[in-house]
């Protein structure tokens, strides 16, 4: 606190003349929009009743209080002119020159209101620039108050600690603006500070701070010393230029004003709410206008301040119209600019602009809510989170002023249901999402719901983004929904938020009736219990599906990815991932390491290929950017699967992924996966698991050349010709303390793939986001077929079993499949035995319903297919048929077919059926999925 008004007084300078630009016609703002007197009213009478809103106001009011403690002269030489060049990070894949340990992107801790114009190295804790940067600045400025490098004292540029010239550290650390160098490296220290800690704590942390203060509690006080802070930013605003200014991976890449452009278009919204919260006592703030009068006097300001209507006009031609004009400077991820873009017209003219309001959020809703419910944008926890996210922030602003708000929108735009179910549905076990494209990290737990971002005064939050004290409250978002469609899903949400609790909710300072909505959330959770019921969900336009079975802590849910392009997207067609035991035992890699020289480095590249994911690469090409389409999908009791196809995703003429996951018990599951493809003359096949250690079963290994194309693999052993039902088993690391400390959990991948070479290999990993440094390589499989002539075809065929301590099963093996008249069908027909250690047998077959070469025989012209050990018989196309420990039907799943039958026992339906799910109970079928009424015959 002292430190920072020490050097604030110092910068008590003139201005420099700026032009006021063109006024637009307009209503004028006479009030605010967002924060009307009698929402503010609600607000403070929370606060004198319920400790949880009495927490948000003194909350509100600690805040402040750097702020508050600054005269307005200190306060108005807090913001700087753009003569710095600005840098997104001190170097994106750099080092500690003190100490010389890892220091990548965000990972240096500025703390500006503490240690002013310093950052210090995570590691070794010493701080930089050297030089003593505050003396330094303050010999460039000008008389308009900003610097410039020209008229500094280059004399004051040595490390203050070795102020000698002789000494070989006089100029170690030194920055003088444009970054310290060393050789060919350059940390740009100061760049850096200008927008994390000067601009971002200081100057715009200080108005959100002021703002929000005398939101809660009318001080005049605290709006007048934002309105200094808001006005000398609009003197300077315009001139920001973050294109021709600065600096992103140490190159000039993106436009925007002091920050990169997704920054800039949310800290431009932010700054046109403090002015909103502030406005109508700035309007009767006489002593602002006298401060700022005799400013704009002193520095010769073309807007000379006498009255408040030219603060007015200095702040939303500056600031909000200037961003309205240039909207290059505020693009981001849709729909943030245009949510931007609304707010800023709200605050201006609301209620005369209603209907270009209203017009704006439907075509905003439109777009957002295209692709089941959301935009389609990859990223799933990321991006594609983001946008449903921004959504309901915006959105929140005019539920807290409309009450019928939200229920009116959701009669006008009924998607939006789907929106915010969208991120229920694809949660799996409440613990995990897929990490489809630019999202998470590697095998990270995600144990709160994306769909909006939950916040809890004064508790940690899991979310990348944080909102600001006074933002719409997601508990009353969710609860208004809920409302709204009588989905109890949001409400469970919401309460697993508030860690299984109703107290305290909704966080919401504006609730006109908390304890109402309390005791509704709790009707709701005893009515509807806290977790919400998700079956198997598949999202066939943003094109993943995801098989679920069990309950509580045996939870486990499979999915695939079937698509491969689009915004934040990976070369992932045909990613598979498995959660359960706890853990994310197949995922993805997770958001591209940046850290390690931006985009376009090759470790951020290679969390991209197709090669990095549990998929196939052909020809070593990443896969195009193409979508696919399910052809089959059931979902049971016991039997769950999917079946995609997207050849243009290789260019070829078939990539057909067929999974079934499979109860064991109410425990246990495994996995069935059969992966068709045709077309070039190189087939990979990729798998990987969790942190871990694999032992191999069947397999002789020996060196062999690297996979390479660019992609992070080493130390690659291969067995040219493999055994039969040849096994790695991944014993499972729980590096991130997921588990108890006993669990012994592993994954065992069995290989029934024919003529295939058999490969392991270790693949390169970041265990973190993208500003950690903690390395890793992790075990990877390939099972790879090539020819030397195409199209090549490949049927690979695998189990997957995740187990704890023990497996339940005791063998696995390919099977022959025949038509009726015993003639062999092709490797692309596939059935498969799995013999369990009480005796009980699975027998499951998969036939290729494309087969795309015309290979005969042809099931299409069969139409039923044998298994001539078990003298099974079936016309459908996937198909499990599970036996007893004496061969005697248990249970049978058909997907797409009308019978199966093992000796002279047959189930025989009226019609072919997408899927009929039986089990045999004391001699008779009971029917678990279906219908009944088509059953024809089940006797002998």
């Amino acid at each position: 606190m002292h430190v920072i008004t020490a050097w604030a007084t110092i910068l008590i300078l003139p201005c420099s003349p700026l032009a006021t630009g063109a006024e637009q016609k307009s209503h004028p703002k006479t009030a605010s929009a967002f924060y009307p007197s009698s929402l503010v009213q609600i607000g403070r009478g929370n606060a004198k009743k319920y400790p949880w809103a009495t927490k948000m106001r003194d909350m509100a009011v600690e805040g402040a209080r750097p702020w508050v403690a600054m005269s307005d002269e200190q306060l108005w030489s807090l913001m700087f002119g753009s003569t710095i060049t600005r840098s997104w990070m001190v170097w994106s894949n750099g080092f500690c020159p003190g100490c010389k340990e890892s220091v990548p992107m965000y990972n240096w801790e500025i703390d500006a209101l503490g240690r002013p114009w310093k950052v210090r190295c995570p590691h070794c804790g010493d701080d930089f620039p050297t030089n003593d940067f505050e003396k330094f600045y303050r010999s460039g400025l000008d008389p308009s108050g900003v610097f410039n490098p020209r008229r500094a004292d280059r004399s004051l540029l040595f490390n203050i600690e070795y102020p000698d010239p002789k000494d070989p550290l006089h100029r170690f650390g030194v920055d003088d603006g444009e970054g310290y160098v060393e050789g060919k490296n350059r940390w740009r220290f100061i760049g850096a500070f200008l927008v994390y800690g000067q601009w971002k704590q200081v100057v715009l942390g200080g108005i959100r701070a002021l703002a929000e203060a005398y939101v809660v509690t009318g001080d005049p006080i605290y709006a007048h010393k934002a309105g200094i802070l808001l006005d000398r930013v609009a003197d300077l605003y315009p001139k920001f230029d973050y294109k021709a200014q600065g600096l992103v991976y140490e190159r000039a890449l993106s436009t925007g004003y002091v920050s990169v452009w997704h920054d800039a278009c949310e800290e431009t919204r932010e700054l046109a709410l403090a002015y909103d919260q502030v406005f109508e006592a700035l309007r009767d703030d006489r002593e602002l206008v006298t401060f700022l009068s005799q400013r704009a006097k002193e520095c010769n300001l073309a807007n000379p301040k006498q009255a408040f209507a030219d603060v007015q006009r200095n702040i939303e031609e500056r600031i909000l119209r200037d961003a309205l004009a240039n909207a290059a400077k505020i693009q981001s991820n849709y729909p943030r600019a245009e949510i931007a873009r609304a707010v800023i017209k709200t605050v201006l003219s609301w209620p005369n602009n209603r209907s270009e309001i209203d017009g704006m959020m439907d075509n905003m809703l439109k777009r957002a809510t295209a692709v089941d419910g959301v935009t389609g944008e990859k990223g799933l926890a990321n991006y594609s989170a983001f946008t449903i996210q921004s959504l309901a922030q915006f959105l929140g602003l005019y539920a807290r002023i409309e009450p019928s708000f939200l229920a009116d929108l959701l009669k006008r735009q009924p998607r939006l249901h789907r929106t915010y179910r969208f991120h229920i549905d694809t949660w799996c076990c409440q613990k995990y999402y897929p990490l489809s494209g630019d999202s998470g990290w590697f095998a990270k737990s995600i144990d709160q719901y994306q769909g909006v971002r939950f916040q809890r005064p004064g508790l940690e939050s899991d979310y990348s983004h944080k909102d600001a004290l006074l933002s719409p409250s997601m508990f009353t978002y969710l609860w208004s929904i809920h409302q709204a469609t009588k989905d109890p899903a949001f409400v469970q949400a919401l309460y697993l938020a508030n860690d299984r609790s109703a107290d305290a909710l909704p966080y919401d300072l504006f609730a006109p009736d908390p304890e109402s909505l309390q005791q509704g959330v709790r009707d709701v959770i005893a009515r509807e219990g806290a977790v919400p019921d998700v079956e198997s969900v598949n999202k066939e336009q943003w094109r993943i599906a995801i098989l679920r079975s069990g309950k509580e802590d045996h939870q486990r849910a499979v999915w695939l990815d079937y698509d491969s392009g689009g915004g934040h997207s990976h070369s992932d067609g045909m990613n598979l991932g498995l959660f359960t035991k706890g853990l994310d035992l197949m995922p993805d890699f997770g958001y591209p390491p940046v850290q390690f020289g931006g985009w376009g480095s090759p470790k951020a590249t290679w969390y991209r290929m197709t090669a990095a994911h549990n998929t196939v690469v052909v020809d070593g090409r990443n896969l195009a950017n193409v979508g696919g389409k399910t052809t089959l999908w059931a979902d049971g009791e016991t039997f769950h699967a999917i079946r995609a196809s997207a050849s243009g995703l290789i260019g070829g003429k078939q990539f057909e992924r067929t999974v079934a996951l499979v109860d064991v018990s109410e425990r246990d599951a495994y996995v069935l996966d059969v992966f068709r493809v045709v077309g070039g003359t190189e087939h990979a096949k990729f798998q990987h698991s969790h942190f871990g250690t694999i032992e191999t079963k069947g397999l002789t290994l020996e060196p062999t050349d690297a996979y390479a194309r660019g992609t992070q693999m080493r130390n690659f052993q291969s067995d040219p010709k493999p055994a039969t039902a040849w096994q790695v088993d991944w014993k499972v690391e729980d590096r991130y303390g997921l588990l108890p400390a006993d669990a012994d959990v592993h994954l065992r991948y069995t290989d029934l793939t024919s003529a295939a070479e058999a490969a392991i290999a270790e693949g390169w990993i970041i265990a973190g986001g993208y500003s950690s440094g903690d390395e890793r390589w992790i075990p990877r499989v390939m099972v790879r077929r090539r020819s030397e002539t195409g199209p090549l075809a490949s049927t690979f065929v695998s189990v997957v079993e995740p187990y704890e301590k023990t497996s339940n099963i005791a063998s696995i093996r390919r099977l022959p499949l025949a038509t009726p008249d015993g003639v062999q069908f092709g490797e692309h027909h596939v059935a498969v035995e799995i013999s369990f250690v009480d005796g009980s047998r699975d027998v499951l077959v998969s036939v290729d319903i494309e087969d795309p070469l015309g290979q005969q025989p042809s099931f299409t012209k069969v139409r039923s297919a044998a298994q001539p050990d078990y003298d099974v018989e079936t016309d459908a196309e996937l198909c499990l048929v599970r036996l007893d420990a004496d061969r005697q039907f248990r249970q049978i799943a058909l997907c797409q077919g009308s019978y199966a039958q093992i000796g002279k026992s047959r189930l025989q339906l009226k019609e072919r059926t997408a899927f009929f799910e039986v089990e045999r109970v004391q001699g008779r079928w009971q029917t678990i999925v279906g219908d009944h009424q088509l059953i024809q015959q089940t006797a002998r």
